[in-house]
């Protein structure tokens, strides 16, 4: 089929007429159909060709290397972020027995695991808290009087320590004591002879607060210099300290 330009009458041949197709003439660069009809922008062929340009996807050379360039990209913060993945764990694991002490972690672990052991190291005993003092009972004779805090360190309640006293002499012969924490006496019992301790205090101490102590040593050595506390962990139903 021979299809004429509009513009300047320049013949093509043509072998089938297809719908749509848009035509351009070598000579004067027209642009007409396959029925030698002009296009003219903005009728319904010319927008129909537009918007099928706009839409159709570009790609290119630049387009691979960035695509290369991102996958690149993406491999990198994969391998990054593994090696801080390791060496995260490396640091755990070197520093384990440190993290295993850690208040957070200990309470953390209390809390999911109730066969874990309470240790001696979840509790510390205030030393600006300490102060002792003489006391006159009674019957004539002295008592020490030994009044302080002991602190939960970790994120769990526990129920208060033990106090292991020792009275460091000077002859070298120390003496160590082990007493609970009880409930708080009036002066009335803390001066009466002998002695009637209050019950032991159970109630549990909240997560990393304090629990106030006072204890009453009638028979402490003559040759002593000094007084060094340390708390000891009291178990849950009878769990055997560590």
């Amino acid at each position: 089929m021979r299809v004429v330009c509009p513009e300047c009458f320049a013949s093509y041949q043509v072998e089938a007429v297809v719908k749509n197709a848009v035509l351009v003439c070598h000579k004067c660069n027209t642009e007409f159909d396959s029925y030698g009809n002009r296009v003219v922008a903005g009728d319904a062929t010319s927008q129909f060709f537009q918007t099928q340009e706009e839409k159709a996807p570009t790609f290119g050379i630049k387009d691979l290397m960035q695509s290369g360039m991102n996958k690149r990209r993406q491999h990198v913060w994969l391998w990054m972020s593994l090696i801080l993945l390791l060496i995260a764990a490396g640091g755990i694991a070197y520093n384990w027995n440190l993290w295993s002490h850690h208040g957070v972690f200990r309470g953390y672990q209390l809390q999911i695991q109730s066969s874990a052991p309470i240790l001696d190291s979840d509790w510390q005993v205030n030393p600006e808290s300490v102060h002792t003092e003489w006391i006159k009972r009674d019957d004539g004779s002295l008592a020490l009087i030994i009044e302080g805090e002991a602190s939960n360190l970790v994120g769990y309640p526990l129920p208060p320590p033990e106090l292991n006293i020792t009275f460091i002499t000077q002859t070298g012969q120390n003496t160590e004591v082990i007493q609970p924490i009880t409930e708080p006496a009036d002066m009335q019992t803390l001066t009466a002879s002998p002695y009637v301790s209050p019950p032991v205090d159970k109630t549990p101490v909240f997560p990393l607060a304090s629990r106030g102590f006072i204890l009453v040593l009638e028979d402490v050595p003559l040759s002593t210099q000094h007084i060094v506390l340390h708390a000891l962990a009291v178990q849950h139903k009878g769990k055997s300290r560590l």
